[in-house]
Formats: structure tokens, sequence, C-alpha cells
């Protein structure tokens, strides 16, 4: 077998995804949560520190600075839980650290030694699992205040409490999986029953046993230090009477929200290996530099780079900025042109690079409650009118492949059920299927309400009146992916010919972000973006009837069953989990609430002058994991 053992680099819990505009980025979440324990008694795992390894390129050295180009445009909203796009993400892991438990480079998740002294697993009567950890004492914020249980304490409560969703937040789940939490998520009760403060430097985490047992069972009980001071005003604390965790002052938004806006926007305090200094609105630049108090990664490794600039970039200018010394480094490069003018500037040998596959696929995004896509007929009809196989391969030339279901080709399981994943409907190119589904779906009459003959289709509704089949598609501005949509599906004679109509709006990523998460009022029923998977594989919360982070809005509650119910089996029992996986597969391609365009071999091309960048191997394992062990060497 080939498992591989997968952990949340963007700190799991509760989204299983990152949202990029297709060609680009993704959504972000932080925290984790559960247990690793299998037996039924008390067993206590000691931690052993780790060790520095040298890079084979030459011995690091400090100093210098490193200029990355994204081109997903940021917005500064670094914390999860509220705006966060995969650049501001890359951001927030450049300056988080000290989880409890991590993934490593080799995919395995371990505890991290720099800030679990001891660990403890319980397995409790009524099936539960209590993990204790017991801190590090001489962690420090970047501005030298210690980090202490409370601060682990905190993040958990804070982010799981309902008033963070009356703060504009999109997302409140971050203690999921702990026992108390649907009562605490609620209002109902103001003490967080699994979540324990233990001592200034020992907590518990106890996992409700609805989520066990669990395929990702090691990693269930990650946890991250949040700096209450920064998110909440002078007057509040955390106690414990034994019963569990509680504010001793009740959060109300009116009287906290103001400093949580500030805040998320211009943070002050750091636990990873480089702090914000600043970020700049105008051309969506972060300049980040060195944590003076970072003890170091799992292995113990510090960042050897003083500064690092990380800006947007445009599509039309990047790959000349990276020729010119404008950026040092482009990351997650997908489409054909940008990989051409890398390999070009290899040759020359002024660059390099690393390729890696993508955990993730660019896709339309079907919306489910409106208009024509709400039939999954009419999705099934948009899938037939576009050769993807065409399309993937105009835009990655050659480098990457279309998907059919909620999976990336970074992803083990594809591998393991190659057979099964092959047999998925691929909604090959055909008009002719495309009207049967339209057809199927009820499309079948004209503006007048009378047998469909020519130009758009329209459906009768009960109340008798008439749908036309109008798609409206927000795209992203200056985008390849947007571009290629507008040549291969917006204006194709072959929608026409289906009695289709989409109409495609182009706006920024960020004003995207915002009518995806209906944050704005739209009509929008088609979005042009990506989706990137955290570590640990989780559909649940995308695909749960009525939940926030449910943006395609679909109300199935076959999927929805079949996406709950994905892990919940033993991480020993390998072959239930590729089961249930290939049924969730199977249901998802049916509804099609995605229509995958793509998946990449993504490439970062860089200046030669970076060293040690050659640890890259997946898109988990990315940049911000990697750069810790980089230098610059001019």
């Amino acid at each position: 077998m080939k498992k591989k053992q997968l952990l949340s680099a963007l700190l799991a819990g509760f989204m299983a995804i990152t949202l990029t505009a297709c060609g680009g980025n993704s959504v972000s979440t932080e925290g984790t949560s559960s247990s690793a324990a299998n037996s039924s008694t008390s067993s206590t795992a000691s931690v052993a520190s780790g060790s520095t390894s040298a890079s084979a390129e030459g011995t690091p050295v400090d100093g210098g600075q490193l200029i990355i180009g994204d081109g997903t445009q940021s917005n500064g909203d670094i914390y999860p839980y509220w705006t966060n796009n995969v650049s501001d993400n890359s951001v927030y892991k450049l300056t988080s650290g000290y989880d409890t438990i991590v993934v490593n480079r080799h995919g395995k998740f371990v505890v991290d030694p720099q800030a679990v002294k001891e660990k403890t697993d319980t397995k409790n009567d009524d099936g539960s699992v209590t993990t204790t950890f017991k801190l590090q004492e001489d962690l420090k914020w970047s501005n030298g205040e210690p980090i202490t249980a409370k601060d682990y304490v905190f993040r958990i409560l804070y982010f799981s409490h309902p008033v963070l969703l009356e703060m504009g937040a999109t997302d409140n789940s971050e203690g999921l999986k702990f026992v108390g939490f649907a009562d605490y998520n609620s209002g109902k009760s103001k003490v967080f029953k699994g979540v324990r403060l233990l001592g200034d430097y020992e907590f518990s985490v106890t996992i409700n046993k609805d989520y066990l047992p669990n395929y990702y069972q090691d990693a269930l009980s990650a946890a991250g230090a949040g700096y209450m001071k920064g998110w909440l005003p002078e007057g509040y604390d955390i106690k414990d009477d034994g019963e569990g965790a509680y504010f001793t002052k009740e959060l109300k938004a009116k009287e906290i929200k103001k400093q949580a806006d500030e805040y998320r926007f211009n943070m002050t305090a750091f636990s990873g290996p480089y702090m914000k200094e600043k970020y700049d609105e105008t051309s969506n630049t972060y300049t980040l530099v060195k944590n003076p108090n970072y003890k170091g990664n799992y292995e113990g490794v510090k960042p050897h780079i003083d500064t690092i600039i990380y800006k947007f970039v445009q599509s039309e200018t990047k790959m000349d900025e990276l020729a010119t010394g404008g950026v040092d480094i482009l990351v997650k490069m997908g489409e054909a042109d940008d990989i051409n003018s890398g390999m070009d500037l290899v040759d020359k040998g002024t660059h390099s690079y690393v390729d890696y596959a993508r955990n993730g696929y660019g896709k339309l995004v079907l919306v489910c409650d409106r208009g024509p896509t709400q039939y999954a007929e009419v999705r099934h009809a948009i899938a037939y009118l576009l050769d993807r196989n065409e399309f993937a391969k105009t835009l990655t030339g050659g480098h990457g492949s279309v998907v059919n279901g909620y999976y990336g080709i970074a992803q083990w399981m594809v591998e393991e059920r190659e057979d099964d994943i092959g047999k998925l409907n691929q909604y090959n190119f055909s008009v002719e299927k495309a009207v049967e589904e339209l057809e199927k779906a009820g499309f079948t009459v004209d503006k007048d309400g009378k047998p469909y003959k020519s130009g758009l289709r329209y459906k009768k509704l009960e109340d008798g009146k008439l749908m036309p089949l109008t798609i409206n598609l927000c795209s992203s501005e200056n985008n390849p992916v947007s571009d290629l949509l507008a040549t291969k599906l917006v204006n194709s004679e072959d929608v026409k010919r289906a009695g289709m109509e989409i109409k495609q709006s182009m706006v920024t990523f960020n004003e995207l972000i915002e009518n995806y998460e209906q944050r704005k009022k739209n009509d929008y029923n088609m979005y042009s973006m990506g989706v990137g998977f955290n570590v640990i594989y989780e559909p649940q919360q995308p695909f749960e009837i009525g939940n926030p982070q449910n943006y395609n809005r679909i109300s199935d509650e076959e999927l929805a069953k079949l996406a709950k119910e994905l892990n919940l089996v033993d991480p020993e029992n390998e072959e239930e989990y590729l089961d249930r996986f290939v049924a969730f597969q199977k249901r998802w391609n049916e509804l099609l609430p995605d229509l995958p365009l793509y998946s990449n071999q993504y490439h970062d091309f860089f200046n030669s002058k970076l060293k040690g960048y050659e640890g890259i191997k997946d898109a988990i394992w990315d940049i911000t994991s990697q750069l810790t062990y980089c230098w610059i060497q001019e």
C-alpha cells in the first residue's frame, strides 16, 4: 500500500478546503481537534527534541531578502475564519507555529517537541478520548510575552463561540470534534466541557465519541495558540472550575467586534518563523521579518532569511518580474505559457525550479439553490458542453489532467483506487447528451412557452412563470482561466446550439470571494475559481446541509451522510476507508456541485540565489514549510 498519513498544514479542524481564483488560490482554516489514542488504557508519550538537517547545497547562512510572487490577490486579512485567501493564508502559515501536532516533510503526524513536553492519551469509558498536553515553558510570542496553556484554550473557546458569526466570520467550528461543542457553539452553555485548563502549562481536549474511530485519529487532538490580548479588550479571562473552560465575562459582539476587526488586519503577536512588519494595500504586498523569539520548527530549524516580501503579481507581467529580479520566486505556476517561460530561464542557468502535484483542482463552482444550476441535469449539461480534456491541455500545456470528483492528483486515495475512480462519469464533450440532460430538467419551451425549436430554452415552473436557461458566471479579471472560459464555453457556438446562455462578469478576485461567500447580494450561479485540500481530507462541512461552509448550497442527504461518515473508520482499516472514499466520489460525481477543469502539476520557478529549496514534493509541504530551511547566496 502507498498509504500516506496526512495532517492539515492549514491547521485542520473545520474547512477542508482553500479557495482560489481558477488558476490561483484557496480558503483556509486553523485549529485542529482530537486524539491519537487507540488503547483502552492511559498511555503517556514523552517527546524527544528534533535535530537540524543541512542541505546538500551547502552550509546555510543568515541574512538577505526573498521576494515571493503570488498570482492570487491578497487582502491583508491573515487570520482564517473571515476572508483568508490562499496568499493571505500562506502568510498566516509563515507567521504561525507551535501547533501541538504537525505534519512532517514525510507526510506523517508528529508531536512538535518545540511546543510539547509530554502528551498523554486516555480512552474514556464512554468511548471518548482525552488528550492532555504538557507544554514547554519557554515558548514566547514575537513580542516577548510567554505562550501558555491559556493561549491554546483561548483559541479553541474563542473560535468556537457563537459570537464569531455575529462579527462577520464565516466559520466558528474550531472545537467541532470536542465533547460539549454543540452546547457551547449554540450558546446553550458558557462552559466548554471537553476543553480543560489544567495549569499554566497544561491543558486537555476530549474527542467526542461520535467522531471516533477516525481515520485521521493521530491528528485530531492538534491545537494551536491564540493571542487573547489581541482579540479581546481588557477585562476578559479564562477559568476552569473542574467542569470545563469558560470565559469569565460574556462575549458580546457590540463590545468586542471593533477590536477583533482591528486586530485581524493588524496583528501584533506571532508564533511562527516570521512576523508581519507591514502590509501595503495598494500593491497587495506583505513585508515579513524574522521572529526573534521563534525556537524552531519540529526539527528545531530556525529561519535564515531575514526579510520576506510576499507580493501580488499580475498575470501578464509576472514572468518578466521573475526574469528581471522584481520577484525571486513564483509559486504554483500551472499554465502552459508560464511554465514554458520559466523553463527558458532555467535553460539560461539563471533560475531553477521544482514541480509537484496539486492537492486540488481548478473548477467551476455550480450554485445548487438558484436558477438553472439548481437542477443536476443542467449541471451535467454544462459539463457536456465543455471539452475539458482540451481545456486542460491548452491551459497547462500537458502539465495537468482532468479529474472527475472532489479530489486532486496529489491524493494517495486516488492512486490506490485508480480503477474505481476511472469508472466515474467523465462527462466527455457531447452536445447531444447536453440537450438530453436539459430536456430531462424540463427546459423544453421557448420564451413564449411553446415547444422549443431554437434560441434560448426556458422551463415552465409550477407557478406558471418561465425560467430562462441563463447562467451567470463570475470570474476574476486578468486571469488566463477566465479568458479561456470565455473562448471555450461562454462564447461557444455549441452552448448556443444547445439553447443555453452564459453571461460572464469579470471582477477582482477579492470581489469574487465576497460574491461567492454571499457577503454581497448577487444572482451568480457559477464561479470560476479553484480548491486546495487540507492534509486531512474532510468534506463533511462543505456538503453538510445548511452549513455556512457549504458554498455550493447543495442539499442532498445522501451526499451529506457519505461526507460525514467518510473518516469514521478505524485508521487500521484502510480498505474500508477507501470504499467510503469511492462511494462519496460516486455520489458527488452524479450530483456534480463543481465542474473540475484541471488538476495541475505545479511549478515553482526561482532565482538561483535561493538555496535549500529542493524539499518540495507536493502541495502540502510547500513554500511555507520549506522556507525555514532556505537561505540566500548572492
